[in-house]
C-alpha cells in the first residue's frame, strides 16, 4: 500500500510541514466503513451523540461569552503587532495541509483560522505546524515559540479545558479503527479488531488515553487489549507504520481515518465510535478576550453558511453515505 504523491515519504520524516507539497492525492470515491472484509456497512454518521440535557461529561459548554471587544488586551496586541501565531497541523488531509504551491495551508480547519485571522483585520499569518502533544505547550511558551490560537482537530477535554480555554465545539467526531481491508472480519467490532494487535495512535491524542492501561486493573480486566501501543507523532506516520507491517490498525477519529483511508484506499475504518471527540480552538486561558472573539466567530460562522461550505468541500466528499451535516450547536456554561 502506498500513499499518493508524496505523503508517503514524508510520513518517514521528522519535518512533517513538507508533506503535502502536491495539494494532497487527488479525491478518491468515498471511504468505507466495513464490518466484514470488503463488505460496506450502512453509512454511519460522524457526529457522536449529545449529551444528556443538563449534564456537560465532557465539558463541551465554553467558559467565554461570544463578544468581540476590539479593547481587549490581546485584540489590541494582535493588531498592534500585525501578527499572528496559529498553530495547526499541516499534515492531516482535508484538515490542514499544504497545497499545491507548496505553501498556502488549506483544509477545514484553516478554513476557520482564516475566518479568525479575517475578523482582527487580517494580520499576517505565521502558520506553526504542530504535532498532537505540542498542542498545549505552545499555547504557554515565549517568544517565537508561542501560539496565539490552535486549530487542529483538538478535542475537548475536562482535563484540557482546566489547562488552556478551549472554544465552543465546531466539530463532533468520534475515535475508530482503520486497518487494511484485507485484515478485516465478519461481524467484528473496533475493540475486537485491535485486540492482540499492534496498535498506532498520535502521540498526545485523545487516542493515546483511550488506549492506555489503567494501571489500577489486571491485565485481563483492560478495557482494550492490544498486543503493542505504538505511539507516532502524526496520524500520517501511523499510516506509513500500518504500510511497512509493522502496525496492524490505527486508532484515531474517524474524522481524521476517513482522509487517511482517501490517501490509501487499500484500508477502511471499521467498528462504530469508541468515544466523543468535540473539536474547540485552544487559546491561552490568561486570554479570555480573545476567547469569547473566537466563539463570536464560530457563532458568525455558523450562521453565515461557511461552516457548511467547508464542510462539503473538505469533509462530506470522503464520508460514507455523503452525509448532509450541519454545525453542532454553541454551548456555554453558566456564568
Amino acid at each position: 500500500m502506498r500513499l499518493r504523491g508524496t505523503t508517503a515519504i514524508l510520513g518517514l520524516t521528522t519535518l512533517v510541514v513538507a508533506a503535502l507539497t502536491t495539494g494532497g492525492p487527488t479525491r478518491p470515491a468515498a471511504t468505507r466503513t466495513t464490518t466484514a472484509a470488503g463488505a460496506p456497512t450502512a453509512p454511519s454518521p460522524m457526529l457522536a451523540a449529545d449529551t444528556a440535557p443538563g449534564s456537560d461529561p465532557s465539558c463541551k459548554a465554553s467558559r467565554y461569552p461570544p463578544k468581540k471587544d476590539p479593547y481587549g488586551p490581546t485584540i489590541k496586541a494582535i493588531q498592534a503587532r500585525g501578527t499572528i501565531n496559529v498553530g495547526v497541523d499541516l499534515n492531516d488531509y482535508d484538515w490542514g495541509f499544504l497545497g499545491p504551491d507548496g505553501a498556502t495551508p488549506q483544509g477545514f480547519d484553516i478554513d476557520l483560522a482564516n475566518a479568525i485571522v479575517a475578523s482582527l483585520g487580517n494580520p499576517k499569518v505565521n502558520w506553526i505546524a504542530l504535532d498532537d502533544a505540542q498542542r498545549q505547550p505552545r499555547l504557554k511558551a515565549t517568544g517565537d515559540q508561542r501560539v496565539d490560537l490552535v486549530v487542529h482537530t483538538m478535542t475537548i477535554t475536562c482535563k484540557r479545558s482546566q489547562d488552556v480555554a478551549m472554544s465552543t465545539v465546531y466539530f463532533e467526531a468520534g475515535q475508530r479503527v482503520l486497518m487494511p481491508v484485507a485484515q478485516t472480519k465478519q461481524g467484528e467490532s473496533g475493540p475486537d479488531a485491535m485486540k492482540g494487535r499492534h496498535v498506532c495512535v498520535a502521540a498526545g491524542s485523545t487516542a493515546e488515553t483511550l488506549l492506555e492501561p489503567d494501571t489500577t486493573l489486571p491485565t485481563p480486566q483492560q478495557k482494550y487489549k492490544v498486543a503493542k501501543l505504538d505511539k507516532q507523532d502524526q496520524e500520517l506516520d501511523c499510516l506509513v507504520q500500518l504500510q511497512l507491517g509493522n502496525d496492524d490498525a490505527i486508532l484515531t477519529d474517524d474524522a481524521i481515518a476517513y482522509g487517511l483511508a482517501a490517501q490509501d484506499p487499500q484500508t477502511t475504518v471499521v467498528g462504530d465510535q469508541l468515544s466523543d471527540e468535540p473539536y474547540g480552538v485552544a487559546i491561552s486561558p490568561s486570554e479570555p478576550d480573545l476567547a469569547s472573539w473566537v466563539n463570536q466567530v464560530l457563532e458568525d460562522y455558523r450562521k453565515s453558511g461557511a461552516w457548511r461550505q467547508s464542510y462539503d468541500h473538505w469533509i462530506k466528499p470522503n464520508v460514507p453515505g455523503h452525509p448532509d451535516m450541519q454545525p453542532p450547536e454553541a454551548q456555554y456554561a453558566n456564568p
